[in-house]
Order: C-alpha cells, then structure tokens, then sequence
C-alpha cells in the first residue's frame, strides 16, 4: 500500500498519549531499563510524540547517569502523523542533543518493512474499525484478514466492524517486529481480552506464524490513567514464540494498591478471560454448562435502529376491542401493541410503563404491505413516519428497507411471541436476576436479555438453572460489570450446551 502523504501522514487515529508517570511504571515493573542497558534494542511501533522513549532516557537520568552513558541510538519508533513525528525528532534533539531521524520513521506501522527488535514498548491507537476514516478502511482491510482477525471478508461488515484497531497494530507489531522469544509491553484497551463477539479472533494468540502469548496484566481499573477516556485499559505483556498457559497474573488497582488475581478463559481457549481470586477458582472450573433445548436460545431485546420515537410510547389507553390510544394522540391497532420492559419492572412490579409497536406477525416476520393495508390506522401510520423509518443507517437494516419493508426492526423473530419469558437486565447492573414475564412482554435493546418458554413449567425449570450462584461468579469473572456487556446473550451462550 502506497502512503498517500496529504492524508495518511497527517492522519489521527485513536490518540490516546501516555503519561510519563506510567511510562515509567511499565519501566520498573518490568525491568526494561536494566535490558536496554545491556543493549536491548526498544521500539515503539505508534509513538505519537515519543512519550514512551522519552520517558526511558528521563528515566536513566534520575537514576544518575548523564546522557552519553544511555544507549539512546538503541531506541527506535515510528509515528504515522507527521507532525508528531517532528515534535519527537525535535524533542530528542533539543533535550537529548541526538539526532533519531535515522531511528524513527514516519510511516503507517503497517507498511513498514519488518526489523525485529528486542522489546517492543508501546500504546496503539485506540478505535473501532468502523468508526475508521473511509479511505483508511479500505486501505488496511486486507491487513485484518492477513493477520487473521476475521474470519471471513464479511465479518468486517457485521460484528467484527466493532473491532479495535490496535489489535491490528499489535498482531502485526509482534509479527513483523519483534525477535523470537522476545517481549511487548503494551497500553492498550482490555476489551481484546476481556469482550465477546470481535475480539475472539485475537485471542487466537497467533499471528501470520508465531504463537503469542499474554504473560501478564495490569487492570487500571477506575485510574483516570488517560484523562477521562472511557474505555477499559491496563497495560500487558506479550511473549512471542511462547504459546498461552493459562491461569495468568492478573493485577487489579484498587484503592491505590495492586491486588492480585488470576484469568483464563474457561469455556474455549479463545474465550475472554474471566478473572478470579485462587479460593473461587475450583467452584468456577467445576461449574457444568447448563443443557437447553436450541429454541431457548438467549435473546437480545429488539432494536429499532435509532427510531425509538417512532416504535415506543409511554402511554396507553384502549379505546375499543382493538384500539390503543398512544401518547393521547395516536391510535394504533391493539394487535401490533406490545408492553416493553422498563428498568421498573424489575423492581417495583409488573404493570406496563412503556409500550412498543410491531407490525409483524406471530411467526416473527415484518408485515408485508399488503398486510399493513388491511390495517388502515397502522398503515396511515406508518406511512406518516416513513421518511424517518427509511433513513435509518446499518448495513442489516438497510436489507429490510431496500426490500420495501421500512418498518422492520432488529432483533424480532418467533421468540418475541413466546407466551413466557426469562429476562434480565443485560446493561448497566452488577447482579444477575432472571425473572419470569408471563405473556408478551418485549425486551429492549441491550437494556434485556431474555430466554423465550413455551409453558410456565418450562420458564421456571430453566430459572432454576440459571439461579446457581456460580453462572453469577462466572458473569462477575469476566468485569463486565455496570457496563452494557455485562449479561449480553454472548455471555449465557457461553454457559449452555444446546441440544
């Protein structure tokens, strides 16, 4: 790929710059200090302005040594915005009096020709594929399907679109640039360790040819290490050459101190990993996958793609045999009106609070528009709501409108309409608490997750299960909690062998 330089150079991908305070913690805890000075080489694949480098040299200082005693030729990087680039060149010259533009290269770290190096010491640019500029896009999709983070070509186009791009940067750093045996050091965001879904791919722990390994990590937990970012970070060791053995260390910052705890992946060696004290580690790996029947299925709530003021109301009223009153101005068939869950539900019982419209079937198909016509109040509906129902964005959701169903939503099936539901809050809580909804209740979005029953037995037989106080350990295990991938079906799957 050949750099376009008036947009890739001055390209800003995911800055996220490291401070110098935890630069040196990754030097002392790992000791890189003492290795570059018995002549470890060190690079830096994205260094931005060269924090990381810089730290070591200022690192060797306080320890006493003056300037010409630092093997600083022996410190390489590379930054792909040119303007970061000089301000390191310039940093190093004017503090350091050394000259590096033999030893740090601006270019796309993917486009680089492979040097291998001792240790690599970095932070890669933290972003999601799909939130990439276009033109980037393209240029680097081949690059997650060389370094085998796809499993095929449409997987960038669906789930894996929400893949981070530094576990681009750091398969292909690994690869392409460090010696066999030898060690990377990275900030980078937990999520390629900890999520479901995109980021099983990375835990292959292999890249174009070598194994890889995660030796340790440091979970900064609730530490604004990098000034309000939200994302869940720590620092990691990688080996090269090396394959996984698992447990890990997995070190946690509580209350300004380090606790130590282990992580492995328990249900497939590409699983997050789930983190656990010793003491809770036997009932854990003694846990016994739950069996369902495949139409149990875990759920995830409907998605109405941004058009929540079109599909849910917060009020109902019935006017006739089959007629709601919604929001005390629209009447819609009360066929098509289902209750949705609220947060409320969960805890101060069960009376409807809010309601969603479905033009489907009991089978889980969209209403086709011959049906809607036979419906003229829902049909008057929906065409008045048209223009914002057909400029819904989404690669899924365009499927349904390019074939004249514009009133699909995600996520709706059969299952929506089974008469008894297990559900819990999937988003936002720190407790697993399935409960049983009898009749059509609907789950919304990532708020629930729901198992869909056939009979009240069914539902409380599957309940029972699902109660074992180790599925809740195993959720906790994975530190999802209070975020919205806290209990996500993904999770439960995990869980349950189905027949």
């Amino acid at each position: 790929m050949k750099t376009d330089e008036n947009s890739a150079n001055h390209i800003k991908i995911g800055d996220v710059f490291t401070p110098v305070r935890w630069a040196c913690f990754a030097i002392e805890q790992f000791g890189i200090f003492e290795r570059w000075m018995k002549g470890a080489t060190i690079f830096d694949p994205t260094m931005g302005q060269g924090n990381l480098l810089i730290a070591l040299v200022e690192y060797g200082v306080e320890k006493g040594f003056n300037l010409k005693e630092l093997p600083i030729l022996n410190l390489f990087g590379n930054e792909i915005n040119t303007n970061y680039h000089k301000k390191a060149l310039q940093f190093f010259l004017d503090e350091f009096n050394t000259d590096m533009s033999g030893n740090f290269s601006n270019r796309d770290i993917l486009e680089l020709p492979p040097v291998p190096y001792d240790i690599v010491l970095g932070n890669p640019p933290w972003q999601t594929f799909n939130d990439l500029p276009d033109n980037y896009k393209k240029k680097i999709k081949p690059c997650f399907e060389k370094y085998r983070l796809t499993g095929n070509k449409k997987n960038l186009l669906l789930g894996h679109s929400r893949i981070d791009i530094a576990a681009l940067i750091i398969k292909a750093t690994i690869q392409e640039f460090l010696k066999p045996g030898g060690n990377a050091y990275l900030f980078m965001p937990l999520s390629l360790l900890l999520n479901d879904g995109a980021h099983e791919t990375f835990r292959s722990y292999t890249s174009t040819e070598a194994p890889f390994s995660p030796v340790e990590v440091f979970d900064f937990n609730k530490e604004d290490v990098f000034n309000k970012i939200a994302t869940r970070y720590g620092l990691v060791h990688f080996q090269r050459n090396r394959h996984p053995v698992f447990p890990i260390r997995y070190k946690i910052l509580k209350n300004k101190q380090w606790e130590l705890f282990h992580a492995t992946p328990l249900t497939s060696p590409s699983a997050a990993l789930s983190i656990f004290k010793n003491s809770d580690k036997g009932e854990i790996n003694s846990f016994s996958k739950i069996n369902l029947n495949k139409k149990n299925q875990p759920r995830q709530g409907l998605n109405t793609c941004g058009a929540n003021k079109v599909f849910f109301f917060n009020d109902c009223r019935q006017l006739d045999d089959q007629t709601y009153l919604l929001n005390d101005a629209i009447k819609l068939p009360s066929a098509f009106v289902y209750p949705l869950l609220t947060a409320s539900n969960f805890r101060n019982g069960k009376a409807p609070k809010a309601w969603v419209l479905l033009p489907y079937s009991k089978e889980g198909r969209p209403l086709t528009a011959k049906e809607t016509s036979h419906w003229p109040l829902l049909d008057q509906y929906l065409m008045n709501v048209s223009d914002k129902l057909r400029s819904r964005k989404g690669t899924l959701i365009k499927n349904w409108i390019n074939k004249g169903m514009w009133w699909a939503l995600l996520g709706v099936g059969p299952y929506n309409f089974a008469p008894y539901k297990i559900v819990w809050e999937a988003y936002g809580r720190k407790k697993f608490s399935p409960q049983i909804f009898e009749g059509q209740w609907q789950a919304n979005q990532a708020l629930q997750a729901f198992i869909p029953c056939d009979s009240e037995k069914e539902a409380k037989n599957i309940l029972q299960k699902l109660e074992n106080p180790v599925v809740e350990k195993i959720l906790l295990s994975h530190r999802m909690e209070g975020t919205m991938n806290w209990a996500q079906p993904g999770k439960i799957k995990k869980l349950i062998n189905f027949t």
